[in-house]
């Protein structure tokens, strides 16, 4: 039996349709603060313990009955007990958020463009005047990553970056949240119809937003474009910078998206979206870039960006932020051609199509029961 271990999250809602299939052998376990609101009846049929409550504890003491422990990120303290306290006998298998390894201290600067880290001095400085703490998150001691025994990811340029960083001979898996068709819902058979922007995807300092805001004032866009920046999610003092500098550098055209948005709905702004930009240098947005490909959009990635590998090599047409995101580009705001979008949702369909990931977890569940 395997025991996937979540934290209250649209993901794991994901997680739990794919792994509570007939013949999954899987438990479920949402773990979440007692401060927190009770997240039971979300989860029906899941057991919820609160992590500072003799609950978490007796789960703690359980985990020899299994075979695999699946940790959904690892982002917090509890997550850390779990890697302590589970027997050796009993593996452990991490599926990878991204930030669990690139957001860490000591490499968290690589995928920081110059202009964020000037941000983000200028926040901290802010904050150490007012409190004399500067910002600090945490993360999973390094010495306990060693404990687990496999990266689920999708992405083979993320294991192998994860693989050197680790220095272990962790076993790669290959796992996905979510299908194409649960990503882009009513909108499958759907193309791009309008000529606005989407840029990034959080309020958060690795979307690069006024690198990409550069890049998009250089375009001298028309009055009638609309460029998107989701900011509903991240951290607040974020959320407030980019969207003022947002409008002071763009004006009316710029649209910071502050509020949370049905799937449906927001899925509704990309297909009016000819041009995607997402100016990171580590994977993120990546049902964004996804739902953009095979709507039509233009998706400008950065080349530091493994992702822009990764979608290069299975065969997706996508765009460097580097090379083609230029005013000199006549194609730069428009809406890919029909073969283009053919060519795009044949490659995403062979590997993110919902038929073709459940026989990829029946394989996954297989491997962990082992």
């Amino acid at each position: 039996m395997i025991l996937h271990l979540l934290f209250d999250d649209k993901f794991g809602e994901y997680a739990l349709r794919q792994f509570s299939a007939p013949g999954m052998s899987s438990e479920f376990v949402v773990v979440t603060h007692s401060a927190a609101p009770d997240c039971s009846q979300k989860y029906e049929g899941v057991k919820v313990v609160f992590e500072d409550q003799e609950s978490f504890l007796h789960l703690l003491r359980r985990l020899g009955e299994y075979k695999t422990i699946v940790l959904h990120g690892l982002f917090y303290p509890w997550q850390e007990r779990v890697l302590r306290e589970v027997p050796k006998d009993v593996k452990v298998a991490w599926v990878f958020w991204g930030g669990d390894i690139y957001g860490r201290k000591d490499i968290a600067d690589n995928f920081l463009s110059l202009s964020s880290k000037r941000l983000r001095f200028k926040q901290n400085l802010k904050r150490y005047i007012k409190c004399r703490q500067a910002f600090d998150r945490y993360e999973v001691p390094f010495e306990l990553l060693k404990r687990i025994d496999f990266c689920l990811t999708d992405i083979p340029e993320d294991f192998v970056f994860v693989k050197k960083y680790l220095k272990t001979d962790i076993k790669e898996l290959w796992y996905n949240y979510y299908s194409v068709e649960e990503t882009i819902g009513d909108l499958m058979n759907s193309r791009c119809g309008g000529n606005n922007v989407l840029l990034g995807n959080s309020s958060s300092l690795e979307c690069n937003y006024i690198d990409g805001l550069k890049a998009l004032k250089r375009l001298n866009l028309t009055s009638s474009v609309k460029v998107f920046a989701p900011l509903s999610y991240g951290d607040s003092w974020i959320r407030n910078e980019i969207s003022r500098r947002g409008k002071r550098m763009l004006g009316d055209r710029f649209h910071p998206l502050i509020e949370f948005l049905p799937r449906d709905e927001y899925n509704q702004i990309i297909v009016s979206c000819s041009t995607v930009v997402m100016p990171h240098y580590r994977p993120q947005a990546f049902g964004n870039i996804l739902t953009a490909l095979w709507l039509g959009s233009r998706v400008f990635l950065s080349k530091k960006n493994v992702l822009f590998a990764y979608f290069k090599r299975i065969g997706t047409v996508i765009f460097s932020i580097e090379h083609d995101l230029k005013e000199s580009n006549p194609y730069v705001l428009s809406p890919l051609s029909e073969n283009e979008v053919f060519q795009n949702r044949k490659a995403i369909k062979a590997f993110y199509s919902k038929d073709v990931m459940h026989h990829k977890n029946i394989e996954l569940v297989n491997t962990l029961n082992q």
